[in-house]
């Protein structure tokens, strides 16, 4: 009876793991029986490959073994290519993209792991498709593997910042008329646009929480920042409206964790749109009570927990 309410909570359970500059976020979503989101996180004062060191209690704690669990890769290891889908059989795509993408690289095509994510057609039907090639070295992909190997997790998928954040953002209720998600990890950040469940754009900042914060003691030099972030999301905001043909969008939701008072009143003045910061509580039955801080540095963990069905993914190499 144990083995199997241990495989049915696996079944209904799914753990992220994220890595956010020097801190590691562990999250657990489990789906209760009444359809309701009950969220764990762990935050591990380590990152990159020291992490597992760490991670044997608040695995055993949170109840993790054989869990299914998502490992997300680092800002630094893996490229977005935007290209022009080919005009090939469905069979052949992914050859063809990787045909496309070798000269985008600086390494040979062989040493990379590529999956494709398409993207929604352009309002004007003469546009040729396009999609965002995921491409890394299979070294990355490996190291992945290896880390999650040193812990009980059952690793089954290798994910990216930006469809973790997706994964969040599809939950505001505002994403049915399109909702702009803005989170800053440590050494950058991530700015998705999605609407009815399905990614449109994704934006990569070079501003994370460590420059805001060290901007924050300069009045001018963090307006200019503030400056700089406003622009990049109206520009994204201007694509989006005039690519795909759709409504403007009114809200932008911010990432928790910033630690910036008054980032939600500046940068709606800037843009002239509301600029909530998001509230967990709001999406999830929080299990223990967790500072911003935890939030922020586990929101890729959360992300990561909340993966269903078969959207891209990189795998582990044969």
């Amino acid at each position: 009876m144990l083995r199997q309410f241990k495989k049915a909570l696996a079944r209904n359970t799914r753990v992220g793991v994220a890595v956010d500059g020097t801190h590691c976020g562990v999250a657990r979503v489990r789906r209760t029986n009444d359809g309701a989101l009950s969220l764990a996180i762990r935050v591990l004062e380590s990152g990159d490959s020291n992490w597992p060191d760490h991670a044997a209690s608040p695995i055993a704690d949170m109840q993790l073994e054989g869990v299914p669990a998502s490992a997300v890769l680092g800002a630094n290891a893996y490229q977005l290519q935007l290209v022009e889908m080919p005009n090939v059989p469905a069979d052949e795509m992914l050859a063809a993209v990787r045909w496309r993408i070798k000269d985008l690289i600086d390494y040979p095509v062989d040493e990379a792991v590529v999956e494709i994510l398409e993207m929604p057609r352009h309002a004007n039907p003469g546009h040729a498709p396009i999609a965002y090639a995921v491409v890394t070295r299979r070294a990355n992909v490996q190291q992945q593997i290896d880390l999650m190997k040193q812990t009980d997790l059952h690793l089954d998928v290798i994910d990216i910042p930006e469809l973790c954040i997706r994964n969040i953002a599809v939950m505001l209720p505002h994403d049915a008329a399109g909702a702009a998600f803005l989170h800053f990890a440590e050494d950058c950040g991530y700015l998705t646009i999605t609407r009815e469940g399905v990614l449109y754009l994704t934006r990569h900042l070079e501003t994370g929480r460590r420059a805001l914060a060290a901007a924050s003691s300069d009045a001018f030099a963090l307006q200019e920042r503030i400056a700089g972030i406003a622009l990049e999301l109206q520009r994204s905001l201007d694509y989006y409206e005039s690519h795909y043909d759709c409504r403007p969008v009114t809200e932008v939701t911010l990432g928790p964790g910033a630690d910036l008072d008054g980032l939600p009143d500046a940068l709606s003045e800037h843009l002239g749109l509301t600029v909530k910061q998001i509230d967990l509580n709001a999406l999830f039955k929080l299990e223990d009570a967790t500072s911003p801080g935890d939030q922020g540095n586990s929101l890729l963990a959360i992300g990561a927990a909340l993966r269903s069905g078969r959207s891209a993914q990189l795998v582990a190499p044969q």
